[in-house]
């Protein structure tokens, strides 16, 4: 007789499984799948922030800051500061062609210089002035009342030589005189003077040189230039009253050749940066030449007589140099290219009686680069910079303070950045804002935004209008203030925290977090409850979970709203928005909700994977989103599609 078992076994209930996302604290990465990412990271991230541990909400709002001329867009922006003084002027410059200051939300126009329109400048502050740089115009200064051009001078004329002891021999040697200008750069040489039958060993004998000279007190002195015809180096300088010299045969300065076009109206350059009491420009004649002034109180003077010198910075590389930067706390200047970056030391060297400054190069990296100055930012002892290959810091290498590294931060937004074409590289800017580095990319009408605190991405920034300038100014009270400067027009703005639109106009927010699988891509998961912490509701915000079913197809499973507190108004059709467009009267105003508010039901669905939205797109609406959590069941082996069956 068989032995049947009677009692039935024991139910054994299968444990939930469990997920949270209690903070984004690696932000966004489109590098990888988004069945691929962590709990720690947003797949998308349309203009978000992170704060504390992680927290995702919406960016600052813009604002109006003032208008800049009547007409044009924005071609520069700068500042000066008024020395010994706590009064800051913010200067701008338009295709009207005139630079103007800000005054109030309008701006008055400065004169005593004019651009051509659709030129772009530069602008850096020295010993109480700010200087203008150009491709189209000579470099300008602003002196807190006026533009001040430098004066063009004539180069040297009238040159002769005369072999003064009389010993001779078969060496030919040819001289050429230049003239300094006080407030600018070099003439171009004067036309040579060769003398024939002198000996080898100029010691031997005195060369007696003579030209004539110009009005004293429009010049600064005058260099001499002495070698083989079309070879000549420098040779000594001598004082703006002086119009001869005697040639004992002293040494010349074999790599510093003569000038070849007048700067003395200053350098036309795309260019311009500090590095000290110095400046430095690329001039636009000649786009791999590092040129750098002499120290103060004479840098506007680019003469090697007088401190001043170059440096061509691998001048057959086939590349020009794009950017020029000063790296913190060495404070070595460091020269970009398109695809390569190069540290530049200024060492001198002894000629004669002279010490000559002697810059020397290095380079830092061959094969990275950056794509534009206005890209630069100073990050802590770092320079964060971006071109064609990412974005990349440069700095310190650790425990090795005279190596200098360059490592790139923008793997987990390559995807993006492979969208992007010349024009966007050529018309980036970069500022470094709230330990945020952010880079406008005016031809989209986006920001990619680098949270320097976090090590991540924080996401990106769509704009109604694109934004070609950024620049952290003080006001007359000390207020820090982050102005940006339109690309499309001749507004500047500002970004505020505490504003959540655009100038008026709606921001769309958006989250999504990775599509969770539960562990286990083979089996479906009965998803259970949802939890959702919420702190700071202003306006609407929209949460949607959107499942992935046996058979693949995506559909939102769940979609409900939290709004804050609403400040009575008028609201007509579209009192938020129909899709992207509103309509109707203007959208209420919401103040803000600051309590922690929690939403939970209940979905008992069968899905692959889940992912979570969370959206605000009414007019003025932001959230702080603290915490996510579901719950779910696995499903038995053989739960996917039988259509998927092989």
């Amino acid at each position: 007789m068989p032995i049947i078992q009677t009692t039935a076994p024991k139910y054994k209930k299968s444990k939930d499984i469990k997920r949270e996302w209690t903070n984004f604290r690696k932000g966004l990465n489109l590098l990888l799948r988004d069945t691929e990412l962590g709990n720690d990271e947003m797949s998308q991230a349309d203009n978000i922030v992170l704060e504390g541990s992680g927290v995702p909400k919406g960016r600052w709002g813009t604002a109006k800051y003032f208008t800049a001329n009547i007409t044009g867009t924005l071609k520069g922006l700068g500042t000066y500061t008024v020395p010994s003084s706590d009064t800051y002027e913010v200067l701008a410059l338009t295709d009207q062609g005139y630079l103007c200051k800000r005054k109030g939300t309008g701006s008055d126009i400065i004169t005593g210089q004019s651009w051509p329109s659709g030129s772009k400048v530069e602008m850096v502050q020295l010993s109480g002035e700010t200087y203008l740089a150009s491709k189209d115009v000579s470099f300008t200064k602003y002196d807190g009342s006026n533009l001040i051009p430098f004066a063009t001078i004539p180069k040297p004329t009238g040159l002769s030589a005369t072999n003064y002891s009389g010993a001779t021999g078969p060496n030919r040697i040819s001289y050429k005189i230049v003239a300094a200008s006080p407030n600018g750069g070099t003439t171009d040489a004067s036309d040579n003077y060769v003398l024939d039958q002198v000996p080898f060993d100029l010691a031997t004998t005195q060369i007696r040189l003579q030209w004539t000279g110009s009005s004293a007190s429009t010049i600064s002195g005058y260099d001499i230039y002495r070698g083989t015809e079309g070879d000549e180096a420098f040779l000594a300088g001598v004082g703006a009253d002086v119009t001869e010299y005697v040639d004992d045969g002293s040494p010349t300065a074999s790599l510093i050749l003569s000038p070849s076009t007048n700067t003395t109206g200053g350098y036309k350059s795309a260019i311009i940066a500090k590095y000290k009491d110095r400046l430095l420009l690329v001039p636009d004649e000649d786009k791999t030449k590092l040129v750098i002034s002499a120290r103060y109180p004479y840098h506007t003077n680019f003469s090697i007589s007088w401190g001043g010198g170059f440096i061509y910075v691998d001048p057959d590389g086939g590349e020009d140099i794009t950017a020029i930067n000063v790296q913190p706390i060495s404070d070595r200047i460091v020269v970009y290219k398109n695809h390569a970056s190069y540290l530049v030391e200024l060492s001198s060297v002894n000629v004669g009686n002279y010490v000559l400054l002697d810059p020397q190069y290095q380079p830092i990296s061959t094969s990275v680069g950056c794509s534009s100055q206005e890209t630069l930012a100073v990050v802590e002892n770092d320079t964060f910079y971006f071109g064609r290959d990412g974005i990349y810091v440069t700095g310190y290498e650790p425990n090795f303070l005279n190596i200098i590294r360059t490592n790139e931060v923008s793997a987990r937004i390559r995807p993006y950045l492979d969208q992007l074409n010349d024009d966007d590289y050529k018309n980036a800017c970069a500022a470094y804002f709230d330990n945020k580095y952010i880079i406008s990319i005016p031809t989209r009408r986006e920001m990619i935004v680098y949270d320097r605190e976090r090590g991540c991405f924080a996401g990106i920034w769509k704009l109604p209008f694109g934004i070609s300038f950024m620049r952290k100014i003080y006001e007359d009270n000390g207020t820090e203030k982050w102005i940006l400067g339109s690309y499309e027009s001749n507004q500047v703005y500002s970004f505020e925290k505490s504003v959540n639109n655009d100038d008026g106009q709606t921001i769309t927010k958006t989250i999504r977090t990775n599509r969770e699988d539960f562990g286990d891509w083979t089996l479906l998961s009965l998803i259970k409850y949802f939890y959702i912490l919420f702190r700071d509701i202003t306006g609407e915000t929209n949460v949607n979970i959107i499942l992935e079913d046996r058979d693949g197809n995506r559909s939102t499973a769940k979609t409900f709203n939290i709004s804050g507190s609403e400040v009575a108004g008028l609201a007509g059709y579209g009192d938020s928005m129909y899709g992207v467009w509103p309509y109707g009267m203007a959208n209420n105003d919401y103040s803000t909700s600051t309590n922690e508010i929690t939403r939970w039901g209940t979905l008992f669905k069968q899905a692959r994977l889940v992912q979570i939205e969370v959206t605000s797109s009414a007019n003025n609406s932001n959230f702080e989103l603290l915490a996510i959590k579901l719950t779910a069941n696995k499903q038995a082996e053989g739960s996917l599609s039988a259509s998927q069956r092989v």
